[in-house]
Parts: C-alpha cells; structure tokens; sequence
C-alpha cells in the first residue's frame, strides 16, 4: 500500500509538471532521496518505484496520452539510420567501365519521421544521400554515396513522403513517393533502396494459423514527354504467411507485374542492359526498348525456428544454438521477350531473429540469375553487377551485432556476364 500511494504520488508530480520529462527527472530523484532520507521508503523500494514511474510515463508518451508532453511532440516519431562502406570492385575486363581494382569508401545516410495526424492517418517523409554519386557505375536506385572528389560537400535529398490511411484494420491506403516494396525474400529483383512512386492498397486478413494478403500497386515509371502516355507499372501480389507448427512456416506469394508504355522508349534510371531497338537511317535509336515487360513472379520461403536446439543441448556446442533457419526461391519470367526472358534466385540464411544487440548473428547465401529480359533493367539490386540484367553468381554475407542497434557487415559478390552483348566478365564486388 505504501509503495501504491508513492506511485500515484510521483505519477500526480509527473503530471503537473512543466515541460518535458527530462525537466523533472531529477527533481523525482530528489524526492525519492528525501524519502529514503526519513525512513519512508527503503534503497531497494525507491529504485522500483522510480523504474515503474518511468516506465508508466513511457508508456503514455507511446499511446500520446502524456499531458506533461505537447500532442504533435508524441505524434511524431522520428528515425534513421548511418552506414559507412569499404568496397573492392575487381574486374577482369573493362565491363561497365571498371578497368582495374577499385577501391572505395562510401557511406549512406537515411533520416525520417512518421507524423501521425490522427487514428487513420500517419504521413511520413525522409531524405537520404545517394543521388550525385556520378563517378559510379551503381544505377540512380542506390543511397550509396561515395567518398572523394576533394571533400566537395555531398548533397541530401528527398527519399520519401507519402500518406499511409488506415479506414479499417484489414486495409491501407498509400500515396506519394513510398517508402514500400511488394514482399520478396531477396533483393535481387528489386533494390532494397528503391522508394517507389504511386499508390499502394494492402488488403490483410487473419485466418486461424494463415496471414492472407493482397497488394494492389500503380506505379508511375517515367514523365518525361508530354505528347505521349506515361510509363507506368500495374503489379498484383496475393499470399498467405502460414504457421505449420510452432517451429515451422510459410509463406509465399505469386506477383503480376505490368510495365506499360515502356517498348520503345527509353526509361529513367535503366543502365541499358536489356534489348534495345537498333534502327537505321537518320536516327539511332539504340537507347529504346525493344520489347515491353509483363513479369510472373512466384515467390516462397519456408523457416525452422531452432533447428538444432536438440542437437546443442546434447554437444553443448553454442554455434548450434541457431533461433533460425530459412530457405528461399524466386523465380522471373517476362512474358514479352521471345527469348532470354527468365530468372531465379535461391539460397538459405540463418542465425539470429534480428541483429538488435552484442553477439546477435546472421549469415546469408543467395544464386541468382538474371538473363537479360527477365526484368526490367531499372530495378534490379545495384550491388549485382551494378543493377544488369544478363548476369549469374553468387552472394554471401555475415552480420555481426556490435552493440544495440549496431553492426558489422561483410558480403561478397561474384557475379559474370552471360550475355556477350556487353561484355564477358563482371566485376566482384566486396563489402
């Protein structure tokens, strides 16, 4: 009852004062100390009741209850994240400029907030580096951004800023420059830095063990002449995320994606790896499409929680203790090009859930294949041959948790050119 009535006590203090809780957080530790001081509470009792006052003020702050906060200050969220990069691009011939062994420091930097205007609505916005990085041969897609060019400063721009409305708990609406991407188990069709513009509607639904969901997505491509119809993308993604067991799952999803408008012209951001028209005459028209893209592409991974906590527990070897096992495909088809037309991607990863303290682990193997019209050459990972199509190898790489919310990641890229129009021999890339 004691410790009851000092809570409420605290929490009452909390309240009525002024300004943020960094204001009066040493003014709680005075008061507790007055009451170890007169015998009213012990050492032990003060320092619960001072855990527990903070982490109820946490926990209004989180649910924008605190009256002791102004309401757009927890509204507000804001994030980001820093990387610095050592990167080795070795090139066996002069592919895509790289004529010898390239070293390179780079870094990338992403900073947001989400803004919550009320139960259905949150707006978010971002800026990242990454756009003028014009002495490499990564497509406009990548935040990379290297260093040099005597220390001339590096510009930031807009990623992101969209609307996100949730009228109902199985729907959401999105629109603007997107911080989303469709699910896929890699990135090899897809950059992971990519922030898509349009709108996106997300259909979810909980059916017992299964997640059920549907993504409809308008994407505009490319806007650049007036006189004719914008480029654009139409994609369906449906799936289902399914608990088999309490260690294993599923999921899979099978996505339609239709990219209009773009046979005969050239498309923002393409680093010119798929068939281009070859015309004669006057004009040269050797940066255009030659055929358009409508994309199939099926997607699975299944996942083992502890696979080998039996067999740890009988060794004692620690590096058996594995939270997660995980294996995964995609395949690519293009139905519009007559030939060189399909991709996959396969690999397995495992170690910890998430990399989110000291010790923390993951390690990831991927083959990939991408033949030249498999995909549309604006999309797929920078770090691959620097986005090409036409490409095959492989991927591996190891994270290390540094501390919380810290890493170290080591990745290693071999990939060659399987498409003797430009080039036998791709450049290996270390990171």
């Amino acid at each position: 009852m004691k410790k009851l009535f000092i809570a409420v006590l605290l929490g009452t203090f909390c309240l009525m004062s002024a300004g943020i809780r960094v204001s009066y957080a040493g003014e709680i530790d005075l008061l507790l100390q007055k009451l170890v001081d007169k015998g009213i509470l012990t050492g032990a009792e003060a320092q619960q009741v001072k855990t527990e006052t903070q982490e109820q003020v946490k926990k209004e702050i989180a649910q924008g209850k605190s009256s002791s906060l102004p309401a757009w200050v927890q509204n507000i969220k804001l994030k980001g994240d820093f990387r610095t990069r050592y990167q080795l691009d070795h090139a066996k011939t002069s592919d895509t400029g790289v004529t010898s062994d390239r070293n390179r420091a780079r870094i990338r930097l992403r900073v947001g907030l989400d803004a919550k205007v009320n139960d259905k609505l949150m707006v978010s916005a971002g800026i990242a580096t990454g756009t003028t990085d014009v002495t490499s041969y990564d497509a406009a897609r990548s935040n990379n951004q290297s260093l040099g060019s005597g220390f001339a400063k590096k510009p930031v721009v807009l990623d992101y800023a969209y609307a996100k409305y949730n009228p109902v708990p199985w729907a959401t609406l999105m629109a603007g420059k997107m911080k989303y991407l469709p699910w896929r188990p890699t990135d090899v069709m897809i950059d992971n830095d990519i922030t898509p513009e349009g709108g996106v509607l997300q259909l979810s639904k909980q059916f017992g063990k299964a997640n059920l969901f549907l993504d409809t997505m308008l994407f505009v491509l490319s806007e650049t002449e007036p006189s004719t119809h914008n480029a654009m993308a139409y994609a369906l993604q449906g799936g289902a995320d399914y608990a088999l067991t309490d260690t294993l799952s599923l999921k899979g999803a099978l996505s339609y994606y239709d990219f209009s408008n773009v046979k005969g012209r050239a498309i923002d951001g393409s680093t010119g790896s798929n068939t281009k028209m070859v015309m004669t005459g006057a004009y040269s028209n050797t940066g255009l499409n030659k055929y358009s893209f409508r994309e199939i592409t099926p997607a699975v991974e299944f996942g083992i929680k502890n696979p080998f906590k039996a067999l740890a527990n009988i060794t004692g070897l620690g590096l058996l203790d594995i939270e997660k096992l995980s294996f995964f495909g995609e395949y690519y088809q293009n139905l519009d090009a007559p030939n060189k037309n399909k991709g996959f991607a396969t690999g397995f990863g495992f170690g910890n859930e998430k990399i989110d303290d000291w010790g923390k682990w993951q390690a990831q193997y991927v083959y990939s294949m991408l033949a030249r019209d498999s995909v549309i050459d604006i999309l797929p990972d920078s770090d691959r041959y620097t986005g090409h199509t036409g490409i095959r190898g492989h991927k591996v790489s190891f994270q290390y948790g540094l501390g919380k919310n810290t890493w170290l990641q080591l990745a290693g890229f071999r990939y060659e050119n399987i498409d003797q129009s430009f080039g036998r021999k791709a450049p290996a890339t270390v990171v």
